[in-house]
């Protein structure tokens, strides 16, 4: 076990090294403007955090995202549950879901802006994007909740909060898990892109400004700073994940 963990860093450590000596090789033949290099890029980044400027970027960021992937989950576990409970509302409430899933995002972004004020799009953009990923998996979960358990449930005459928290939650666990896990990735490209359209602060506004000033080694410090970001906040879930789990295996 431990020498296969092992290996998995090994091989991710060497995973990531050979893409830095890639993109450190390719850059060599390109003008910075177009593709700088690793060095050019962390260069920036250290810059933008002697400046301070990266921190209120990042926190309203950070403040956005979360208050958007909240509220999707938040809107989304109880309606995945509804529908994927109740057939009739299900198919009541499928065809707002899916307009949701298939309208392009850029659309919603632009209506937002329309509709709110800058610092509102971010959010309704996150949630938008990702309230169709909970819902539908809730709905998966909820239906391959295996027929006996709820027959049971209703032999016995189980009260409903017993079976949602006994048989339901348990269950669809995993779906859930999964959910949150493809919407937090989803939430930080949102926000980003929310907010290079949109705000004045926040990492995608940082990225409208140097685009605009041709500062690509700041783009690109910037982007890395949102993938950092994504893998702290990706962390945070999995232990979240795990502790859930730990949970659900006691009961």
């Amino acid at each position: 076990m431990k020498n296969s963990t092992w290996l998995s860093k090994g091989l991710s450590l060497l995973s990531l090294l050979f893409f830095l000596i890639s993109w450190q090789f390719i850059s060599s033949f390109y003008n910075p403007v177009l593709l700088p290099s690793p060095y050019e890029t962390v260069q920036a980044l250290l810059q933008l955090c002697i400046s301070g400027r990266i921190w209120e970027h990042t926190v309203n960021s950070l403040f956005r995202g979360l208050m958007g992937f909240i509220l999707s989950v938040m809107v989304g576990m109880p309606l995945g549950l509804l529908m994927g409970i109740n057939n009739l509302a299900r198919r009541f409430i499928q065809p707002f879901v899916v307009t949701l899933q298939v309208v392009p995002v850029i659309s919603w972004l632009v209506l937002a802006m329309v509709w709110f004020g800058s610092e509102r799009v971010p959010v309704f953009v996150v949630v938008i994007t990702t309230l169709p990923l909970i819902i539908f998996n809730v709905v998966q979960g909820v239906m391959n909740v295996e027929a006996q358990y709820t027959e049971m449930a209703k032999v016995f005459k189980v009260n409903k909060k017993e079976v949602l928290l006994k048989i339901y939650f348990p269950q669809i666990l995993p779906y859930f898990l999964a959910a949150m896990s493809s919407a937090l990735g989803t939430t930080w490209k949102a926000v980003a892109m929310a907010e290079f359209l949109s705000a004045q602060k926040g990492i995608g506004a940082g990225m409208s400004v140097a685009r605009i000033n041709l500062e690509t080694q700041e783009v690109f410090a910037w982007t890395l700073l949102l993938v950092l970001l994504g893998l702290l906040t990706d962390n945070g879930l999995r232990l979240l994940q795990k502790r859930l789990t730990a949970w659900r295996d006691d009961e």
